[in-house]
């Protein structure tokens, strides 16, 4: 690999480790637990054969293995902060020794970038069943909801779900509002999915556990710090009916959608995102309708790409939003949106705007919270404004 270099979790892969180009002494670090019975043997005699830089390497493996995809053992990917003689793609290809990634810095490779989970085409899976069902849910409720705008969108169609900041006059918090003018059968569609998102977020929380227990607990804890309610219930106060959210919006995207290289500003460290190309119709995740390169999760600053139409499946990413900048690449002409097919996102986050509103709602009675936030039939028979904004 021309900027990057892959490792398997044995000394022996990394005695042969190619050297990369040290980290900058200001990067973040952190502190491995020497005294941790899980290690593997780290001993002056059995890292004697190693040089100290795989000897390094292995340490972090091993660290980086705990804390994240506990229960798998992922590929580790080691990249460098440069643009490539090649932009460095991550397809079907780079799964073929394990389905789950850890992404890391080059020289040390302690700071965790992003992790990468892929789930093939596979009715016999059961998670893959329930990501298909999230997906087409998700898919529906984000075409009957307003089309969202902000500074950085480029193209395509976004839509909310969950709670946002109130843009009503006297309104702190609700709901994103679904199509004014929604018919009748389609709203009764949007109530039935609505009753299913308290299961989708079960599943949402047994993902986010995958990549990582400690960032699980550190979203929820987030959430049940300022009191916000999951992105699946209906009304603020509906948050008593579920102790255990981890997101408080979900932002969904469709049609083409791209946008410019940004950082968020959301409470998450990491943000949990969902990707497949689906039917238009039904929802259902379905094949790339080409392997072109081009259309991307695009990490710029490491000339790295999660490559959609070299992915037949479904995407899981773990990214750190508010550190790497990042952005979607819209679609060659082989893989833009047509009558039948388009490409799904979704993206579960805990927006920093509703955190800062959440902090004058907290100790109100819930009579005055009732009276500060929109529920979701409330804003939907608002009429939202032109330039609404994504908070």
């Amino acid at each position: 690999m021309d900027a990057s270099t892959s490792i398997s979790l044995n000394a022996s892969n990394l005695v042969s480790l190619n050297v990369l180009s040290e980290t900058p002494g200001s990067e973040e670090e952190y502190e491995l637990d020497e005294q941790d019975p899980g290690c593997v043997d780290l001993s002056a005699e059995a890292c004697k054969p190693l040089s100290e830089r795989a000897c390094k390497t292995l340490k972090n493996s091993v660290h980086h293995t705990k804390s994240y995809y506990p229960s798998s053992t992922p590929l580790v990917l080691k990249m460098t902060k440069r643009i490539k003689k090649k932009t460095f793609s991550i397809d079907i290809r780079t799964f073929t020794c394990s389905l789950d990634l850890i992404i890391t810095n080059s020289g040390s490779g302690k700071k965790i970038l992003f992790l990468v989970s892929y789930t093939p085409p596979d009715p016999s899976n059961p998670i893959y069943n329930r990501l298909c069902e999230l997906i087409e849910d998700l898919a529906v409720m984000g075409n009957h909801c307003s089309n969202l705008k902000n500074k950085e969108k480029l193209s395509g169609r976004m839509s909310g779900v969950g709670f946002q900041g109130g843009y009503e006059d006297g309104k702190t918090a609700g709901t994103y509002a679904t199509q004014k003018n929604l018919p009748p059968a389609q709203q009764a569609l949007d109530d039935i999915f609505q009753q299913k998102l308290a299961s989708h977020n079960e599943l949402v929380k047994e993902c986010i556990r995958h990549f990582s227990p400690d960032a699980h607990e550190q979203k929820r804890k987030a959430l049940e710090d300022f009191s916000i309610p999951s992105w699946s219930n209906k009304e603020w106060e509906s948050s008593k009916n579920n102790p255990e959210p981890v997101a408080s919006n979900v932002i969904v995207t469709l049609n083409d959608f791209s946008n410019k290289p940004h950082c968020e500003k959301d409470k998450n460290v990491f943000t949990y995102g969902i990707f497949s190309y689906i039917n238009r119709k039904t929802g259902s995740p379905i094949l790339p309708p080409s392997n072109e390169f081009g259309h991307a999760l695009r990490f710029p600053d490491y000339d790295c790409n999660i490559e959609f139409g070299r992915l037949p499946g479904i995407v899981e990413v773990f990214w750190k939003s508010n550190d790497i900048s990042h952005h979607t690449v819209g679609p060659p002409a082989e893989l833009k949106t047509t009558k039948d097919t388009t490409h799904h996102g979704c993206s579960f986050q805990i927006s920093h705007t509703l955190v800062s509103r959440s902090i004058s709602l907290k100790d109100l009675s819930p009579d005055k919270k009732k009276q500060k936030t929109m529920c979701q039939s409330e804003r939907s028979s608002t009429k939202p404004t032109k330039k609404q904004k994504v908070s």
